[in-house]
């Protein structure tokens, strides 16, 4: 007897569950439509803006801005779109120094400082503030997250620039939230989308951490009360809906209990952490990096041991 007469006949060609792609795609998990997402490098005369992965991020070449240069506004209507478009730019180095990467932001919007007991201004301008691994002790850049998702008016942009980073480690992670809302089934989405949730800046302990001193830590508590967000938002100038949900700021959803929100939660926080979302950027000295706070979620990769880091951040308004 031959080994193929041993064998299970194969399933029909024409409705077989092996064969046929419609129920392929009904009894397995949904992919992206990469065809949604930007792959093409966009040029403006010396200036390329290639894609950083298959859904967020891009590279800026051939940009050069020093303090005393103009910038065409051509020039800058090309770099936001392309930032809206990619969700985040990194320009290459060489494209600014610490004294004219404020320069660089300001093309984006109104610079403003933001600073914590562990993250003082820089001192290179009146809008910076230093990310330094030296100083800085709490860990809360390590958890997922979107500026200031605390507040009802969060930036637009944040900005980094790289004055010195280890030679290996220390990379940040973006995932696209947009991408990850596309990742979800259209009917659970659609009951997504009915929710609301609580946003708390001390939902895992920021302001305990950073502000030792109780009468401060109890004056920023009062600043920043609990709001209550849409789960999932739009973005006001794409059109396109992401999640609105983070680990260090997303306290739990309304109206429904605690363990439920908390499960609802985690198949929000499992769309995030899709590696087809995300793209880990890798930092060398002199980078610069804008993102679109409303786009991408972003967090920091601790494994720099005693290495050390020193960022310069700046917020869009």
């Amino acid at each position: 007897m031959s080994l193929s007469a041993t064998l299970p006949a194969a399933p029909p060609v024409t409705n077989g569950i092996y064969v046929d792609d419609e129920k392929l795609d009904r009894i397995q998990s949904k992919v992206l439509d990469f065809t949604q997402y930007p792959h093409d490098v966009a040029t403006l005369g010396d200036i390329n803006i290639a894609p950083y992965s298959a859904t967020v991020g891009a590279t800026v070449h051939g940009l050069r801005i020093r303090p005393d240069s103009d910038v065409a506004p051509a020039v800058r209507d090309f770099l936001y779109r392309g930032l809206l478009r990619h969700g985040f730019l990194s320009f290459e180095p060489g494209t600014v120094d610490a004294q004219s990467f404020e320069r660089l932001v300001s093309l984006f919007g109104q610079v403003k400082l933001l600073n914590t007991p562990y993250t003082p201004g820089s001192g290179k301008t009146g809008q910076l503030n230093a990310i330094d691994s030296s100083i800085k002790r709490t860990r809360m850049n390590y958890i997922w997250h979107i500026d200031q998702s605390f507040q009802n008016v969060q930036p637009p942009f944040t900005s980094l620039f790289a004055q010195e980073v280890p030679g290996t480690g220390g990379d940040t992670v973006f995932s696209n939230a947009t991408a990850a809302y596309d990742l979800l089934d259209p009917a659970l989405a659609a009951y997504f989308e009915s929710l609301t949730a609580v946003h708390d800046v001390e939902t895992q302990g920021f302001l305990t951490l950073a502000y030792h001193d109780l009468a401060q830590r109890a004056g920023q508590r009062e600043k920043y009360p609990s709001i209550e967000v849409p789960l999932i938002r739009t973005h006001p100038e794409t059109g396109r809906k992401q999640i609105f949900a983070n680990e260090l700021y997303t306290q739990r959803i309304l109206g429904v209990t605690r363990r439920t929100s908390q499960a609802l939660l985690d198949v929000l926080f499992d769309a995030i952490s899709a590696p087809e979302v995300q793209a880990r950027h890798r930092w060398t000295d002199g980078v610069a990096l804008i993102w679109d706070n409303r786009t991408v979620q972003h967090r920091g990769v601790p494994d720099f041991g005693g290495k050390r880091r020193v960022l310069h951040r700046a917020l869009v308004l």
